[in-house]
C-alpha cells in the first residue's frame, strides 16, 4: 500500500480517536453537571429544612422565654401580695396591740374608781385574765371616744 494510503488511515483513525475522546469528555461533562446540579438541589433542600428546623426552634424558644418570663411575673406577684399580707399582718397585730392597751387603760382606770376594791382583792380579780380576756374589746367592740360599749 501506499504511503498516503496510510497517511489516509492514520488521519480517519485519529479523527475518530479525537472524536471519541471528545464524546467522552462531553458526556463526562455533561454527567458532572447533572450531578452537580443534583447536587445544588439535594443542598437546597437540606438548606430549606435546617432554615425551617431553625424557626421551629426559634419559635419554641420564645415561647419558652414567653414562658419563663410569665413564671417570673407570676413570682413577683406572688413576692408582692405576700409583702401586701405581712403589712396587713403587722397592722392587725399593732391594732390587737392598741386594743389591748386601751383595755389595760380602762381596767386600770375602773380599779382606780372602783372604791370597792383593794389591793389584794385587785389580785384576785386579775387572775382570771387568760386567752378569753378583753375579748369584747379584741373583737372590735370598742367605741370612738376610746372606752368600751360594755362600759358605757
Amino acid at each position: 500500500m501506499e504511503p498516503w494510503i496510510w497517511i489516509v488511515i492514520g488521519v480517519v483513525v485519529l479523527a475518530i480517536v479525537i472524536a471519541l475522546v471528545l464524546t467522552a469528555t462531553k458526556k463526562r461533562k455533561q454527567r458532572e453537571q447533572e450531578e452537580r446540579a443534583l447536587r445544588e438541589r439535594e443542598n437546597r433542600e437540606h438548606a430549606r429544612d435546617l432554615r425551617r428546623h431553625a424557626e421551629d426552634q426559634d419559635i419554641s424558644a420564645r415561647e419558652r422565654e414567653a414562658a419563663a418570663l410569665q413564671a417570673q411575673a407570676d413570682a413577683q406577684r406572688a413576692k408582692v401580695e405576700a409583702e401586701r399580707k405581712e403589712q396587713e399582718a403587722r397592722q392587725r397585730t399593732e391594732s390587737a396591740d392598741e386594743v389591748r392597751a386601751q383595755v389595760e387603760r380602762e381596767r386600770a382606770d375602773a380599779d382606780a374608781l372602783d372604791p370597792d376594791l383593794t389591793g389584794d382583792s385587785l389580785d384576785e380579780r386579775h387572775p382570771a385574765e387568760g386567752p378569753t380576756h378583753g375579748r369584747h374589746a379584741a373583737d372590735g367592740d370598742v367605741t370612738r371616744e376610746g372606752g368600751s360599749s360594755a362600759t358605757r
